[in-house]
């Protein structure tokens, strides 16, 4: 029978959507009979930023202040719970992480939320919130005095800003630039990316399909203010005043190296595009010697169609609550007896049965604007 009182440490890596819900959830089952379970949120910034809210944050500096909110009250006043402000380095093995600072934490279960990233300042670069209200605002000044305004990207995002920025600033030019035949990704139905046209058009927008913009190799920040000239596939060329760049999504994950070292099979996609990391369907990563390691949200190579916000969320309370499954039944204990023995020995203790992510919300909607938007049932 498991100890209910024994010392139980969970990691948390990444503290937005999926991380988040991951480590609430987790840290509530120390109020329920495991007063030894402690939970470690691990983030490289000192605040959560609600990302899905940066198109009005863009061009709202109101509504951009309660778009931060700081990790340092993410638990309970006095709990044992913990936030380190670093960024993941490295998993060492089935027990150890290291970060950048290089401090080595050891841990029982480990959930990895550190999710996907497009260029700032869509995904804010500043670590703190005053660098990135700062660079929010260096933007939005941009657009203050603007003419033209060009948003490169076609998908949920680049319609959602293109939206908001056309509704704020009515009198300028704004052209959203797009490689594609048509907009957003390929789930949404041909109806709903033209619905997206029209309603963008409803806004004075410019909608260029099938045009590939020329960009800078090492745009790492992705947006440009001041005046210049961009050319794109079709031989056009662009006279703008503002650019801001939509497209980029990248999985970071090199931290996973020593896993693929110590099991001997490659544990990430490696096709050209984003490395996701593999999982199963449980959300664990795909290797039986490290069952006690899930990945939930953007960075876990789960379909397209389940990056968004509110599933990395679902996915965070669907790692926790496998994990709260695995401790009931005391496997921490188990695991850690055979790997002191043998790592390799991980994949002889028996797993419990846990549940499988499934994406039970099929609708999806796109808000264009204060007042418009697209949606549809996914399936």
């Amino acid at each position: 029978m498991a100890d209910t009182n024994r010392e139980i440490s969970v990691v948390v890596v990444g503290g937005s959507y999926a991380g988040a819900a991951a480590a609430k959830k987790l840290a509530d089952l120390s109020k329920k009979g495991y007063s030894g379970l402690k939970v470690t949120l691990i983030d490289k910034n000192t605040h959560y930023f609600h990302a899905v809210g940066f198109p009005k944050a863009l061009v709202d500096a109101k509504y951009a202040e309660k778009a931060f909110l700081p990790f340092a009250g993410f638990f309970e006043p006095g709990s044992k719970h913990a936030f380190v402000n670093a960024k993941l380095d490295q998993i060492v093995d089935a027990h150890t992480i290291q970060l950048d600072n290089g401090q080595t934490i050891h841990y029982d279960y480990l959930v990895i939320a550190t999710g996907g990233q497009a260029p700032g300042p869509i995904n804010v670069v500043g670590s703190t919130k005053e660098a990135g209200l700062a660079e929010i605002a260096e933007l939005r000044a941009g657009l203050d005095s603007a003419n033209t305004i060009m948003i490169v990207g076609g998908g949920a995002v680049g319609v959602e800003v293109a939206g908001y920025v056309a509704a704020s600033y009515p009198a300028k030019k704004v052209i959203l630039a797009h490689s594609g035949p048509r907009l957003l990704p390929g789930n949404f139905r041909e109806g709903v990316s033209n619905g997206a046209v029209q309603k963008l058009g409803q806004l004075g927008v410019e909608v260029v399909l099938n045009e590939r913009i020329e960009l800078p190799s090492d745009s790492a920040y992705a947006s440009h203010v001041g005046s210049t000239e961009v050319y794109g596939s079709s031989g056009a060329n662009y006279q703008i005043d503002v650019l801001i760049k939509a497209v980029g999504f990248q999985v970071h994950s090199d931290f996973v190296e020593p896993l693929e070292t110590l099991c001997g099979q490659k544990l990430r996609i490696d096709d050209g595009g984003p490395r996701f990391i593999r999982v199963l369907p449980t959300l664990q990563i795909n290797s039986s010697m490290f069952p006690n390691v899930f990945v939930a949200g953007d960075a876990n190579d789960m379909p397209m169609s389940t990056k968004y916000g509110f599933k990395a969320e679902m996915q965070g309370n669907t790692a926790a609550g496998n994990i709260k499954r695995m401790v009931e039944c005391g496997f921490d204990q188990e695991l850690a007896h055979a790997t002191s023995v043998d790592p390799v020995a991980a994949s002889d203790v028996q797993v419990p049965v846990l549940s499988k992510w499934s994406d039970l919300v099929d609708a999806i909607m796109v808000p264009i604007g204060p007042d418009l938007g697209v949606a549809q049932a996914l399936k």
